[in-house]
């Protein structure tokens, strides 16, 4: 019985050593009893399979930045406004004799060519910077005269500014002061809506009381302005003079007339 036990014993031996062995390789590394995995093989990366999208067949447009223009932007200039044309003086502006008739009938008045005259003197018939002049005189061959005078000037504003000092003349009327026995007042001072400018002025000469026996004298004026032209009637005569409904219709005879 001990002599089965014994050899069990070693028989058991045997084999633990045969275990403790195969622990250790020959010729290697004492184990360190911890197992090192052995290291991954690196797996190549996956190759995408979608398709990549196709590049435009064609590269974007760009527009061509314009270069800048070298020709300087033209200034408009003011169209300048032309001065008026020049009119030319004609006798078919002046009254005629048989207008003047018509006008202040029953007085026997004819176009003449005897030079007439204004009381109140030159500047009252013409102004400054005439360009051109025309003149006719009318009688009635008894104690009545009188007179046109047509002016010319550069322009409107020059034929304003002659016709406002040929009024101004007139009703100061400084020339031909009467003498120690007259005296002298002005009794119409109105205008009319003819042409650009009418003014119809009337200066009455009468005796003073130191002279009765003297004759008093009417002298009116007529003024008219249009564009660059300028109208004075100039009459007197013996007496009152022409009537001033008359004298009104002379004036606006005489307007019509002008160009």
């Amino acid at each position: 019985m001990r002599r089965v036990i014994a050899a069990a014993g070693l028989a058991v031996a045997g084999v633990g050593l045969v275990a403790c062995g195969n622990q250790t390789p020959t010729g290697g590394t004492p184990s360190t009893g911890v197992s090192t995995p052995a290291p991954s093989t690196p797996t190549a990366p996956e190759t995408s399979t979608a398709t990549p999208s196709n590049p435009p067949t064609s590269a974007p447009t760009t527009e061509p930045t314009k270069a800048p223009t070298t020709v300087p932007t033209k200034t408009v200039q003011p169209t300048p406004t032309k001065p008026p044309g020049v009119q030319r003086l004609a006798n078919s502006m002046l009254l005629t004799g048989k207008e003047v008739a018509k006008a202040d009938p029953k007085r026997g008045w004819i176009a003449t060519s005897a030079a007439s005259r204004s009381i109140c003197g030159k500047a009252a018939t013409q102004g400054n910077g005439v360009q051109g002049r025309l003149t006719r005189s009318f009688t009635t061959e008894l104690d009545a005269s009188g007179g046109q005078w047509l002016t010319r000037y550069q322009s409107p504003a020059a034929a304003k500014a002659a016709y406002e000092q040929i009024v101004a003349t007139i009703k100061s009327c400084k020339a031909f002061v009467p003498g120690e026995t007259h005296a002298r007042k002005l009794t119409e001072n109105r205008t009319l809506a003819v042409g650009d400018a009418t003014a119809i002025l009337r200066w009455y000469d009468y005796p003073k009381p130191n002279d009765p026996g003297s004759e008093d004298g009417g002298f009116p004026y007529a003024v008219t302005r249009k564009g660059t032209v300028v109208s004075v009637l100039a009459f007197g005569e013996m007496g009152k003079g022409v009537a001033p409904a008359h004298w009104e219709a002379l004036a606006r005879a005489a307007a019509s007339k002008l160009p």
